[in-house]
């Protein structure tokens, strides 16, 4: 007949239940009511401004509460929900055209999946959240200026979201990234070790109170009343309120947002997963004669967390039994990838375990199955692609590419790989379908060879084009030739001697390696071009400095002086004249307590010739250039992708 269904649920009743990724391995259900969702339409409204013409994403599974924020964010604003499957999520290219297929204008994805996607291909793209992990400098410049980016932060005990950072408006040149401003109606504290409120700059637990705050852990009073404490910075307030402590460690820096600085306690992030070290520890403790374990989260050579687990037992345990036992408590990423069994652990002078002793995991890594060596070329190929990817001196070719550290995103890497050097385009399906190198062979033979294309060298020019992201870049430097938005400064101290003649000398060599370095640009016929000198006039900046009574780095780096030196180090560039580089030395003196000579190295680029990953080549090969390494020579240049990507054969 037309009229409203009667309501049965107030803000106050529960809405839903949702379990953690369970930091213990065993998750907890956390109790969520009404008002906390409802508190969400307030920045779909106000700040995101999503309408019924927005085409939004569910890219979170339904046991993550990120997808409550993206189902609701279409529900609540009459946008269209599209959801891709597994499959399409696990493959960048094909996400990218369904992204483009079906038009998606609003997205939100985690930290380590977006900064493997370029925006370009994704035109109708205008809103991408970030939330999850920590976001990279990387992830910044490659979105900040190409979609509205927002980067967010919350636990599930607080309806998702407790933070946001709008990076598009907010992010500016050598700023730290950020995890934003508290969610409307929403309240962040910070908290020292002795109850107290943080100031300023100080680091302290992360605590939240509010309307989106949990009822509390389903049948978990105990832990409830741990977790969800009487906020005592409310008084006076009406009725009593509660507040969240979030076990995460974090500032507030002066400009009002806040800076995430990790976990207080042992939890670490696997994968995306939260895991409690101690839980995985008790649960190897419960194998019988093992008598002592430690734990620890080690990055291997990708920069990914893996988990090392040392144990001492009174007899050989085989790492087949182990994994076994350990797979039938815990989930998959919580099972170690490396188990390495002791003799005995190394100690401290104060019976403490010595964790700087504890043997290096490489070589130490196993399935629990037997070796078996590689038997055809296939296979032996296929040894050394996976031993590349995974970072392993040897692998067995029944031995799970996922149970020797093996996850979605090497997958593609690996994929990539088996394309260029066999020549076979490779589904990623069939890596999860056929996950040990014996299997694998199998499928690579019944399939037929695609040439892989690598990128040519460009043939001599008086000029180049620019790249898509070089031309973007370059007409936006013409709206304001004196914004320094696009620069990217970075600054590294430096401790102990410092021979400045020797790093002038480094600068020239790494100006001489990479042709962007000097590359200038102007206008042919109304196109924007780039020219590649031979030498390029460049030296070093040297100041310096008396910054008496500083006796810490903290100090050093907080004194005014040095704060000016720095602003006044970043200034506009002229796309004109190479070096788009400028480097300054400030010599601080001798400071700190084993009275070093200290010096601040900067360093400032424009967006137009480097990037975040750009950066941090560029300060590898410092180190190891200043060390008196000698390093390779590189095949190609940028300018070669920039022909590459603006000829046919790219189209």
């Amino acid at each position: 007949d037309g009229s409203n269904l009667e309501p049965l649920s107030g803000p106050n009743d529960l809405a839903y239940v949702i379990y953690t990724s369970g930091t213990t391995g065993q998750p907890k259900g956390v109790m969520l009511e009404h008002h906390g969702l409802c508190n969400l339409k307030t920045y779909f409204d106000q700040e995101s401004q999503i309408s019924t013409s927005d085409h939004t994403l569910l890219f979170a599974s339904y046991s993550f509460d990120a997808a409550c924020w993206e189902i609701f964010q279409a529900l609540f604003c009459g946008a269209t929900l599209y959801m891709p499957t597994s499959e399409t999520i696990l493959d960048y290219e094909r996400f990218e055209h369904y992204m483009t297929e079906h038009q998606i204008t609003v997205a939100t994805l985690p930290p380590t999946y977006a900064v493997y996607l370029e925006p370009q291909r994704m035109p109708n793209l205008r809103i991408l959240v970030t939330a999850g992990s920590a976001a990279s400098t990387e992830l910044v410049y490659k979105w900040k200026d190409q979609v509205a980016y927002y980067n967010g932060y919350g636990p599930t005990e607080n309806s998702v979201a407790t933070s946001i950072w709008p990076v598009s408006e907010d992010a500016r040149a050598g700023q730290l990234i950020s995890i934003g401003r508290p969610m409307p109606n929403h309240r962040v504290y910070m908290v020292d070790v002795h109850g107290h409120l943080a100031p300023i700059g100080v680091a302290g637990e992360l605590c939240v109170s509010g309307p989106g705050l949990a009822r509390g852990y389903l049948d978990r009073p105990e832990l409830t009343d741990e977790k969800f404490v009487p906020n005592s910075f409310a008084a006076g307030e009406a009725g009593y309120e509660r507040m969240y402590r979030t076990g995460d460690l974090a500032r507030w820096m002066p400009d009002g947002n806040i800076e995430y600085l990790g976990r207080i306690d042992h939890q670490v992030k696997i994968r995306g997963y939260r895991i409690e070290l101690g839980e995985v520890e008790a649960q190897i403790l419960k194998v019988e004669d093992v008598q002592e374990v430690i734990v620890l989260a080690q990055a291997d050579e990708q920069g990914q967390n893996q988990l090392v687990a040392y144990f001492v037992a009174e007899r050989e345990v085989s790492v087949g039994e182990l994994r076994s036992l350990l797979g039938e408590e815990l989930p998959n990423y919580m099972v170690p990838s490396y188990l390495v069994q002791l003799e005995q652990m190394p100690l401290t002078p104060n019976g403490k375990i010595d964790r700087k002793a504890l043997p290096a995991p490489e070589g130490s890594l196993q399935s629990g199955v037997d070796y078996v060596a590689p038997r055809t070329w296939v296979e032996v190929k296929l040894a050394q692609i996976w031993q590349d990817v995974l970072g392993l001196a040897q692998i067995g070719v029944k031995e799970n590419f996922f149970e020797i550290g093996g996850h979605s995103l090497r997958v593609t890497t690996l994929a990539s790989k088996i394309h260029k050097e066999l020549n076979k385009p490779l589904p990623l399906r069939s890596i999860f379908e056929a996950p040990t190198i014996e299997q694998l062979a199998v499928v690579l033979e019944q399939l037929d060879q695609v040439t892989y294309a690598s990128i040519p060298v460009a043939e001599e020019r008086s000029f180049y084009p620019l790249s898509s992201a070089q031309k973007r870049l370059y007409v936006l430097h013409q709206f304001d030739p004196l914004d320094v938005n696009y620069n990217m400064p970075s600054v590294l101290q430096v401790s102990g001697p410092l021979d400045v003649k020797r790093v002038e000398h480094v600068f020239r060599q790494l100006i001489a390696r990479h042709a962007s370095l000097r590359t200038r640009f102007d206008l042919i016929d109304s196109e924007p071009m780039q020219w590649i000198e031979d030498t390029v006039p460049f030296e070093v900046e040297y100041t310096k400095v008396q910054a008496e009574g500083a006796t810490t780095d903290t100090d050093t780096m907080a004194s005014k002086e040095v704060h000016e030196l720095v602003s006044r180090f970043v200034r506009p560039f002229d796309l004109k004249a190479a070096p788009l580089l400028r480097v300054g030395l400030v010599d601080l003196g001798v400071q700190g307590g084993e009275q070093e000579a200290q010096h601040l190295l900067m360093l400032d680029m424009h967006h137009i010739v480097s990037d975040g990953v750009s950066m941090g080549v560029l300060t590898e090969e410092f180190v190891r250039l200043y060390d008196g390494e000698e390093l390779p020579p590189l095949r190609i240049q940028y300018k070669d992708y920039a022909v590459w990507q603006q000829s046919e054969a790219h189209q």
